[in-house]
């Protein structure tokens, strides 16, 4: 069987090579759990994405409905207190507590 030590080297040679090749195909399997693992982390994070995006675009709806109606609120009580405002009685009348507001801390600063 063994003649020479020629005949040693291969059969060494022989060995190192399938070793080598164990460990090429080990590497390609790891390499494939780790490229399907990544696959199934962007597959999870794009549709958390999907349903954020969904639910952003929900509440912009919203918002935008919403507007309207705050602008129409926004005119009917600035009319109102554009009124309440103009009244020179409304006016006399907060002129007169905050001048009393006035008076009684300057008694209360004297004290």
């Amino acid at each position: 069987m063994l003649e020479s030590s020629q005949d040693l080297f291969y059969i060494v040679l022989s060995l190192a090579v399938l070793w080598f090749t164990v460990f090429l195909c080990w590497l390609l399997y790891q390499a494939a759990r780790v490229l399907r693992n990544a696959n199934n982390i962007i597959e999870t994070l794009t549709e958390k994405l999907e349903l954020i995006t969904a639910a952003v675009h929900t509440i912009k709806e919203k918002m935008e409905k919403m507007s309207g109606v705050v602008g129409l609120m926004n005119t009917v009580v600035g009319g109102f207190a554009n009124k309440l405002f103009n009244d020179k009685s409304f006016s006399e009348i907060v002129e007169e507590k905050v001048g009393k507001r006035k008076k009684t801390t300057k008694q209360k600063k004297k004290k």
